[in-house]
Order: structure tokens, then sequence, then C-alpha cells
């Protein structure tokens, strides 16, 4: 299961939500509990300043309780009266030198001791009461350098607390305004310089891996986004470069090797022409004198005993062996023979035409449809007529063998790609794929044993490219095969094409 991970403006953001957040919190302590120190010192001097005023009016001489009170009617009394009527007051209490009250004004809910609660015998100055209600301010009456009495005077925080909480809830919608607005400004600014670069560059990485090396970016904002927009069209051009100087030596690789196939091709099929060339000269030394031999003996048997039907069949089949024997032997040394062209140019619609007339007047196409579509015009190439006729009859005997009866045969010339082309086609039984590579080698046939040497299509393959030209072959198995032949134009005008060719007759 893949890991969630959130996007960059959300991690961004939540940074920076969270360092808001906490630098809210901390501005938040610090300005609320200053502000609290603030005033709750203005609170305890206005404390302090109304109980020296009313210390200010005691007389002269304190009295102890319970011999003597304040008086309601004395100044210090009517004082506190006139102060009891702000809000904030809670109460005033004056203690004697035993510590007992000896005078107490303030709120019916307040106890008399409440200034005084909570607080050492000996304290004095302003105190925040434990539960935070209030501010006791304590001040020691001293008459003649000695301690005569204690006052102490509670004020209430309500409206302070009030105002703090006034503040607080002020400070806390104007940190949600401004917590929503730098979200959506630093959101947008964010995507603007930072975002979009870097998901431009994610984009354009992605297509590099691809393989589309000409990624260029064009990156504004800030100067680290620049750097490494700058390298990566720095990358992206040295993988191009690279890519192409790959292309480059893979094309000249490919082609060396092509070459070096086509090399040890050439080679081992010079050394396969010479090892044939030297073994159909040694067959046709050795062979030919004893075979020459034989079919002396066996017609000279045949000719003294003309009514020995036996000795006529066994001589006939000598003599058709035999002839088997020097046409192998001959076909080596034709296919082993270098072939040379002497630049004579022929009419290959008078080749055709004769060689088919040639061939039916012999039988070879009994039981099959023989017919021929050729160019009205006449066609002349750089060949020589006689072997370019050995090879259409080498060609149209493979296709009469393949070809069953009631089979069709179809021979077509005319110019195509700036060559003339000559095809054999038949409705044969096809050639199988795995045998199509070989056709051309020598020794090689489909036929079954004693109906083919496997040299036609070999010496053919010779005799064309010695004239320059070239033999291809396209099969179906089971619909037949098409042979065809690429010879190159004669050169010069009709009249020159005609004249060679009569020459060559």
């Amino acid at each position: 299961m893949a890991r969630f991970r959130p996007s960059l403006t959300v991690s961004i953001l939540a940074f920076l939500g969270l360092l808001l957040v906490f630098t809210w919190l901390l501005f938040s302590l610090l300005a609320f509990n200053t502000a609290a120190n603030d005033l709750y010192a203005q609170k305890g001097e206005h404390a302090r300043t109304l109980l020296k005023a009313f210390v200010s009016l005691l007389p002269d001489s304190m009295p102890t309780y319970p011999q003597g009170f304040i008086p309601p009617d004395s100044q210090a009394s009517r004082y506190i009266q006139k102060l009891s009527e702000e809000s904030v007051f809670s109460r005033l209490t004056l203690l004697d030198r035993n510590g007992s009250v000896i005078f107490s004004a303030g709120r019916e809910e307040s106890d008399l001791h409440a200034p005084f609660q909570g607080l050492l015998p000996a304290a004095e100055g302003s105190f925040i009461r434990p539960d935070g209600s209030g501010i006791v301010h304590l001040i020691t009456v001293m008459r003649d350098g000695e301690a005569v009495g204690k006052a102490g005077l509670l004020l209430s925080l309500a409206p302070e607390k009030a105002r703090l909480n006034r503040s607080r809830q002020m400070l806390l919608t104007y940190f949600l305004l401004d917590f929503i607005l730098l979200f959506g400004l630093g959101s947008l600014i964010l995507s603007r310089i930072v975002v979009n670069p870097i998901n431009r560059l994610l984009t354009a990485t992605e297509k590099i891996t691809g393989g589309q090396y000409g990624q260029r970016l064009q990156v504004t904002g800030s100067a680290e986004l620049v750097r490494l927009a700058t390298a990566f069209n720095e990358m992206a051009s040295a993988l191009h470069n690279k890519d192409h100087l790959v292309a480059e030596q893979m094309t000249a690789l490919e082609k060396a090797n092509s070459d070096l196939s086509q090399a040890r091709e050439e080679t081992l099929r010079t050394e396969k022409m010479a090892s044939i060339g030297l073994l159909a000269a040694g067959m046709a030394h050795e062979i030919g004198t004893p075979l020459a031999s034989i079919m002396g003996y066996a017609e000279l048997s045949a000719s003294e005993q003309p009514d020995n039907s036996a000795i006529q069949d066994y001589a006939r089949r000598i003599m058709m062996d035999c002839s088997r024997i020097d046409r192998i032997v001959r076909g080596l040394l034709d296919f082993s023979r270098p072939r040379t062209f002497s630049g004579e140019n022929a009419d290959v619609r008078a080749v055709l035409l004769s060689t088919l007339d040639l061939m039916t007047q012999q039988g070879v196409f009994k039981q099959l449809s023989c017919s021929m579509e050729i160019d009205e015009e006449r066609l002349f190439a750089r060949c020589d007529q006689y072997q370019l006729q050995q090879v259409v009859i080498n060609l149209l005997l493979n296709s009469r063998d393949a070809t069953p009866a009631g089979g069709s045969i179809t021979v077509r010339g005319g110019r195509e790609d700036a060559h003339i082309r000559l095809d054999v086609i038949d409705s044969g039984t096809g050639i199988p794929e795995e045998s199509m590579k070989h056709i051309f080698d020598p020794f090689f046939t489909t036929k079954s044993p004693g109906k083919g040497t496997g040299l036609g299509l070999a010496i053919s393959a010779r005799i064309v490219e010695g004239f320059g030209g070239r033999i291809t072959a396209v099969s179906t198995v089971g619909e037949g095969s098409c042979f065809s032949v690429w010879l190159l134009p004669a050169h010069g005008d009709g009249g020159e094409h005609e004249q060679s060719a009569h020459s060559g007759h």
C-alpha cells in the first residue's frame, strides 16, 4: 500500500500555520501577562493612593479595641463612605496595634478581615488575592515613629478582567483574520513562486524520463529556482547530445555489423564457390572418362542386341542415370564458374516469348495453364539473352514442378522502380517459411530425392547477380509462389537497344 504524502503546498502551509499559531501563543501569553501586570500595577497604585489618603485623614491619637473606634462622622469615615460608591470598592478595614478591627466599611457580602486574608501579619504593599478576584494594599499606620495600627484596602479586579477579556477576544479575532489572509496570500504567492515552477520542472523531468530530451524551462522567481532551472536545461542539453551521439554510434555500429555480416557471407560464399569449383573440376575429370565409357558400353550393348527388350531397357536406364550424373557435374561447373557480363543488351520481351514458345512445344506445361502479361513496349536490359533465357527456364521448371495439375503459371514483365522486373507466378503448393532463407543455397531443394539437384535457383541467382540485378521470392503455403527478377535497363535509345538485341542473335 502506497504511503500517503501531502503536497508541497499543504506541507509548507501546514508548517506556516503551526508557526503562526505557536507565535501567536507566545505573543498572546507575553502580551496578556504584560497587560495584566500593567493593569494590576496601576490598580495597586490606585489602591495605595486611596489608602494613603484615608490614613492621612485618621486622628493623631489612634483608638484601640474595645475602648475606641473611628467615629462615623470623622473625615476618614466620610471619605470611605464616598469611596464606597465606586463599583470597584470592596472593603477597607483598620486594625489597632493589637490587630483588632476598629473600623471597617465595604460590601455586605465581604468579610471584615477580607483585606488581610491569606497574608502574613507583617505584609505590606499591594497583593493580588489568590483567587484573582481583587487587589489588596496594606499600609502600617505610624505615629511618632511607632506602628499604631494597620490599614487594608481591597479593590475588585472585575473591570480589569473584563478589559483583558475584551482585548483577548479582539486579539483572537485579529489573529483569525490575519491567519486567513496570510494563508490565502501565502498559498497564492507560494504557488506562483515555488509550487508551479517545481511542478513544471517535475513534468519536464517525467518527459525526459520518457526519452523526450528537448525539454527546456523558463523559471522566474528566487535565485535557487532559477539556478535549478538552468541546471535542468544544461542537463537536458547534455542528455540530448548524448542521445544523439549514442544514436549515431548505434547507426555506425549497425552499419559496421551489416558490412561485417555481408563481408562474412561473401567470404563464406567465395570459399564455398572455390570449394565447389575444385570439387566440380575434380569430379568432371575423374567422373567424365569412366562415365563416357559406361555410356559407350551401354550404347554398344543396345546396338548388338536390338531385339532383346531387357537389354534395351537396361541400356536406356543406364543412359538416363549417366545423363543425370553429367547434368549434376555440369551444374556444379556452371555454378562455380565466375560470371562475366560482356555488356550486351537483351530484348526481354523477345526472350520471354521465345522461351515460352520453346517450352510449350516441348510439352513442359501439360495439364497446366500458362499465360504471359508483358508491356507492349520493347524492354531492353543489360544482360546476356542466353543466360537470361537459362534463368527463365529454371524458374518455369521450378514452378511447373511445384504446381499440381489444373494449376496456372503466369509470366509478367514491365518497368518498376527504375528496373525491369520479370515475375514468374504459380498457384502451386508454396514454400514453407523456414525454407525461404535457404532456397538460393546450392544443393538445397524441397523436391523429393531424384527430382532435383538443388542447383537451379542457385545458378540463376549467380547469373542475375552477374548482370548487376537480383532475384527475390515471396510464397504462401497452399497458395503459390512468385519469383521476381530485377534487371538494370539498358543505356541508350530504342534503336540502339534493338540493334544490340539483333547483334546478340
